[in-house]
């Protein structure tokens, strides 16, 4: 028994040297949880936003260039600010800013750097200096859609022209565009007509380059409900998807009904039962419902004026906006015209430069 007690006595202290050995190694595995997990967050933080900076920024500038880098410098900071973890007070001196709008390109990139402050990691031998930078880049490009593919649907420009264009889903200005050419009060019937209708296509889109020779803007059509040659036959599995979403429509300032078996272009002759129309730009248009072919959908703000349930030609409702904020349309964008002018698209982009960093 004294034995087994000595043993027991000489063995006192051994559990503050084990803790000793494995001291370096857990407050290693606690700074790769902790501090690497603060750099992940504060970059994260960043990068929104200089997102969002620069998606601001270059909302600015589409609608007035000369005076879109101004104030750059202090929309990043609000953005910065608004998403970061602590006030802008205590980052101020500690996040280093850039925002550049380079108006020949039409794009923005907007920097920022911060070191981040190792919590852990600083007392580990071998491990220098009390933080690491975090750097975050964010671009966005601004301008007027020229080409792209789009559902081969034209919208009339009096229906375009005598629209307000507003915010999407604004109830106050939103639009009945009836299907088929239309005369409109005040509009010329051929050079400026109404209402809507198909443009032929394959696949239900169709690709338009506004920067391109003016005779590939004359396209053939038709207004038929069940979509003619335009690759749309079953109308309610391209339109239900654009429910609730601002989708670019071509628009015609020119039709003529020409010969079955006639080209569509700018001197064909007049004569005949096919449509022909003349595409000038592009509308933004959130659609919200209507009634066209398989797809039916009642507008959840229809009033008393609304077409009655069952109209034969059918109709599209929604409301045409001006800017639009998207990542996901695929679009050539440039300056345009005055005429093409009418509707702008803000986007994130990728540059050369934070490709490079990203797969460095």
């Amino acid at each position: 028994m004294r034995r087994l007690s000595k043993r027991f006595r000489d063995e006192r202290g051994a559990t503050a040297v084990l803790v000793g050995i494995l001291l370096v190694p857990l407050l290693g595995i606690a700074a790769l949880a902790i501090d690497v997990g603060a750099l992940y967050a504060e970059r994260a933080q960043l990068q929104n936003g200089v997102d969002g900076a620069a998606l601001a920024i270059a909302a600015q500038c589409a609608k007035d260039e000369s005076a879109c880098g101004a104030d750059a410098t202090s929309v990043a900071e609000d953005y910065v600010d608004a998403n970061a973890s602590v006030a802008w007070g205590e980052l101020a001196d500690e996040v280093t800013l850039t925002a550049l709008p380079d108006i020949s390109e039409n794009t923005v990139t907007v920097t920022a750097k911060r070191n981040v402050h190792h919590l852990l990691a600083g007392v580990l031998p071998g491990v220098e200096g009390n933080g690491e930078e975090v750097y975050a880049s964010g671009s966005a490009e601004w301008g007027v859609p020229v080409a792209g593919g789009v559902l081969p649907i034209g919208f009339g420009v009096c229906e375009f022209e005598d629209a307000v264009l507003s915010e999407p889903g604004d109830t106050e200005n939103r639009v009945t565009i009836e299907f088929g050419v239309k005369d409109r009060e005040g509009c010329e019937p051929t050079d400026n007509p109404g209402g809507f209708g198909w443009l032929d296509a394959a696949a239900c889109e169709v690709e338009i380059n506004f920067e391109g020779p003016d005779s590939e803007l004359w396209l053939g059509g038709n207004d038929g409900a069940g979509g003619g040659d335009s690759g749309c036959g079953n109308a309610d599995a391209f339109l239900r998807k654009k429910l609730h979403t601002v989708m670019l429509i071509p628009v015609f300032d020119h039709y003529k009904g020409i010969k079955a078996n006639a080209a569509c272009s700018a001197t064909t002759p007049d004569d005949g039962p096919k449509h022909c129309y003349h595409v000038s730009r592009f509308a933004a248009f959130y659609l919200t419902g209507g009634k066209l072919g398989s797809f039916t959908e009642k507008d959840p703000y229809a009033d008393a004026s609304d077409p009655a349930d069952g109209k034969a030609n059918g109709y599209l409702q929604g409301n045409f906006v001006k800017y639009v904020a998207v990542d996901d349309l695929d679009f050539t964008l440039g300056d345009g015209d005055e005429e093409s002018a009418t509707v702008k698209v803000v986007r994130l982009i990728i540059t050369d430069d934070e490709l490079s960093r990203l797969t460095t």
